[in-house]
């Protein structure tokens, strides 16, 4: 007997491991259950999506007629105590929450392989992200109709006792009920927390979540025994409600490292330097502002207070969208782009290199804003010794070996970066990066094929001003086996950075700050 592939309904060998027609995967859940209702009573119409924790189907109920989503497990996941808590987990908090603005939870049991699967409320509609990537920015109206419906059903979550911790875009869906009235939905409990419970996986700086979207205590950056709670959560939807009005999020980049330092340490732009045709009142960007405060204590002390404060403002606000924003000209939205590397890493401090004429002998032991740089673009020193303490614990924490431990910043020495010529023009500036982290074996000149002397072993990430030309650039790891080799070349009086990758950024540890969650 033929089988019917799910998505695009051609009859296929049963065996088969994919449709040869359209490539979808045919797992055994979907052999045994396409035509065979789950547990005699959801029959599978399409599948929504597929991960390594498990597929997502849209099911109907047949003694009822209702749609439903089911969520599975896969079974080798299953085996997993730790995915299978999570599993578990995300079920019973669920259980605890009836709100309009929340994904309801309908049931949740085991097939016959010992699979486990969650049944939900299928909800018809689009989630912001999309609506986002098609209208562009909302106006402050619309938004702020939105945002109230979605602080609502966040209080819900939060007054039963439970931490979201993956507010996002993708994580709230729009939806319209029978009238055609809009309705907002959060779903996805899949990392939420209980407040005050202990989680190994979070306890030894493994980071779930989305890193855009993260608040400073998603990171580990509370007091020595404070614990997460919903304040966390009210970061996280300020980010998503700036996107909302400007069409971008405040912090963007392309490393884990990277937007530590954004969520630590940065403020973000004014909407309407990000996107001159924002919309958005000047109130309402202070409600935003608010909630993005890197002090918890500094924020809403709830989403009913997050929500009131836009209730308070809403007749106000104007109901016509802005345009969407201008290609970006940099890496992120922020007033000041600190550029953190590092010391030779017998110093094992963050720092920046100032801009100076000394090209052969340069001390790493400052940090500047970017406005306050140069034609070299790598800034003079911040006056404030407190703001060099702070960020100089961030960079040891974040970049150091992770076998090491941490290391009490030393008194700055100097490290020589020697040309192979004089330069006799104005020199270039490369930037390396490494993912996690790596230490500058060699740099030699691809022409002349002359090495740069390295006096002392640099640490990523790190600064050199070079003679224009072309550039291989060797790093190293010992976690892993091969060096990489990247070729560059820098221009005369101009900024170049490159950035190597030893591992996947998306599956980065992070160490611990100190808190607890």
């Amino acid at each position: 007997m033929p089988f019917v592939c799910i998505h695009c309904r051609s009859a296929i060998d049963p065996n088969f491991k994919a449709c040869p027609y359209c490539g979808d995967p045919i797992s055994d859940f979907l052999r045994r259950h396409f035509e065979v209702p789950v547990d005699g009573k959801y029959q599978i119409l399409s599948r929504l999506g597929i991960g390594g924790m498990g597929e997502v189907y849209k099911a109907l109920h047949i003694h009822l007629n209702a749609l439903r989503v089911i969520k599975l497990m896969r079974p080798n996941v299953a085996t997993d105590p730790g995915a299978n808590e999570r599993f578990l987990r995300e079920a019973r908090l669920a259980t605890r929450i009836h709100h309009p603005n929340v994904a309801t939870l309908f049931d949740f049991s085991t097939i016959d392989d010992g699979s486990w699967y969650m049944v939900w409320e299928y909800i018809e509609g689009t989630n912001l992200h999309e609506l986002i990537g098609t209208k562009g920015p909302l106006s402050p109206k619309y938004a702020g109709a939105l945002a109230v419906q979605a602080l609502m059903g966040l209080d819900a979550i939060h007054r039963a006792g439970i931490v979201h911790r993956d507010i996002s875009p993708e994580n709230l869906m729009i939806t319209r009920d029978d009238e055609g009235a809009e309705h907002v939905k959060i779903i996805d409990l899949g990392i939420a927390k209980q407040s005050g419970s202990e989680d190994v996986k979070t306890q030894t700086g493994m980071f779930v979540g989305k890193w855009k979207y993260c608040s400073p205590e998603h990171l580990g950056m509370l007091p020595e025994g404070e614990r997460i709670d919903g304040r966390a959560d009210l970061y996280s939807f300020g980010i998503v409600l700036y996107e909302m009005l400007t069409g971008v999020p405040p912090f963007q980049a392309d490393t884990p490292h990277a937007y530590v330092m954004l969520h630590s340490s940065e403020t973000p732009k004014a909407l309407r330097a990000v996107n001159p045709n924002s919309t958005a009142s000047p109130e309402l960007e202070r409600i935003i502002f608010k909630a993005l405060e890197k002090d918890r204590r500094k924020r809403f002390a709830n989403a009913r207070e997050f929500a009131h404060a836009i209730e308070e403002v809403l007749p106000k606000l104007d109901d016509t969208a802005g345009a969407p924003p201008p290609l970006p000209t940099a890496m992120e939205a922020t007033e000041e782009a600190t550029r953190v590397v590092r010391t030779p890493a017998q110093v094992d401090v963050a720092t920046v290199v100032t801009s100076r004429g000394d090209v052969a002998n340069m001390t790493l032991d400052r940090v500047a804003p970017a406005h306050e740089s140069g034609s070299s673009g790598f800034g003079k020193a911040l006056a404030g010794i407190a703001a060099a303490i702070v960020i100089a614990v961030i960079g040891v924490l974040m970049f150091r070996k992770p076998e090491q431990p941490a290391v009490v910043a030393k008194p700055p020495v100097k490290a020589t970066v020697m040309t192979p010529a004089p330069i006799a023009q104005p020199p270039a500036h490369l930037g390396i990066n490494a993912f996690p982290w790596a230490t500058i074996t060699k740099i030699r000149n691809v022409d002349s094929g002359v090495e740069v002397p390295l006096t002392d072993a640099l640490m990523t990430p790190a600064p050199f001003e070079l003679a224009p030309g072309r550039y291989e650039v060797t790093l190293a790891n010992p976690k892993f086996r091969d060096p990489i080799r990247q070729t560059v070349e820098v221009v005369s009086g101009e900024e170049r950075t490159i950035d190597v990758h030893f591992a996947d950024p998306s599956q980065a540890p992070l160490p611990h700050f100190g808190g607890v969650e």
